[in-house]
């Protein structure tokens, strides 16, 4: 009888120590840190953010679906300290504070949905790397993901429209090899840089206030060749970013000098710049006028500017 309660007693405690080492396995992550990766969207492009140039910081929302605890769900601004990202409580007012915060996983199994936003908007100045990077709005809309120990990964998406433009310099400027001082006072002008930025869905309002006239940034030139008769044209590229909108005919129009002489280019129809998406036009002046090369769309990620839709143009 005594060796039947031994191994009862046995048998009990494995069945305990089973139970709890299942417990503990499915609750491995409970109370841990969650830790923060960031992507984004790749363009082929110079300027704005990307996966080699992250934004240092935006605000984060995490919350644990089946969580009632306010422990588990978290509104926290990521600032990016070297390599990793540390989180911060919010003030009601929506800014940032000093004080850390550490985000922690509920359990092994539930899910937690998160959403990301940066402060970037469009500004008319986009002259520097640092100007134009501060015109990218970058979003993440809600997503929901599984526990890990690797942590959430943040997936941004541009959400703006980026304006790539090339001025190529017809054969009255040939032998021209300072570009970017024979080319001078580029204005993309008639976009708007009012409006509010819809966080649960990542839509902007329709735009208000005056036309804008925007500085871009210059991304890159190319001198005037002649090797063994094929002829490279002078020629200097920009970058810019608007907000999604729709401009009314003759509205759009980017205007330049060349050697103290004005350029200007008017989109003679109605124009709708759309959300992430990136818009490649190549201008050509020469004589005493400027000409449409190609003006076309593609999305605003890898690849962009290279191949897209064609519009017509003027």
């Amino acid at each position: 009888m005594k060796h039947r309660i031994l191994t009862f007693a046995a048998v009990a405690l494995c069945f305990t120590a089973c139970s709890n080492d299942d417990e503990i396995s499915q609750n491995f992550l409970a109370d841990t840190p969650i830790n923060i990766n960031v992507s984004v969207d790749e363009p082929r492009t110079r300027a704005g953010y990307s996966n080699d140039v992250l934004p240092d910081g935006f605000k984060l929302t995490v919350n644990h679906s089946n969580s009632p605890v306010d422990k588990y769900n978290y509104v926290v601004y990521a600032q990016r300290v070297e390599k990793s990202w540390k989180t911060f409580k919010m003030d009601d007012d929506g800014s940032e504070t000093t004080d850390e915060i550490t985000m922690l996983w509920a359990n092994n199994t539930d899910p937690v949905n998160i959403m990301a936003a940066n402060d970037s908007w469009p500004k008319e100045d986009q002259s520097t790397d640092e100007k134009l990077k501060q015109s990218d709005k970058l979003y993440m809309p809600s997503t929901q993901v599984s526990p890990s120990k690797e942590g959430i990964t943040v997936a941004f998406r541009h959400t703006m429209s980026k304006i790539n433009l090339t001025i190529e310099l017809g054969d009255v400027y040939e032998f021209t090899t300072e570009v970017d001082k024979k080319i001078t006072n580029v204005k993309i002008d008639g976009s708007l840089l009012k409006a509010e930025f819809n966080t649960s869905d990542g839509k902007v309002s329709v735009p208000t206030g005056d036309p804008a006239s925007i500085t871009p940034l210059l991304t890159g030139t190319n001198p005037y060749k002649n090797e063994a008769g094929t002829i490279t044209k002078a020629s200097a590229t920009y970058e810019a970013i608007l907000l999604p909108q729709t401009l009314a005919s003759n509205r759009f129009t980017v205007s330049f000098m060349v050697d103290g002489k004005t350029y200007a280019w008017t989109y003679y129809e109605e124009l709708t710049l759309a959300p992430s998406t990136a818009y490649t036009l190549k201008l050509t002046a020469g004589n005493d006028k400027v000409q449409p090369a190609s003006f076309s769309a593609a999305s605003w990620g890898a690849g962009n500017g290279d191949e897209g839709e064609k519009k017509e143009t003027d």
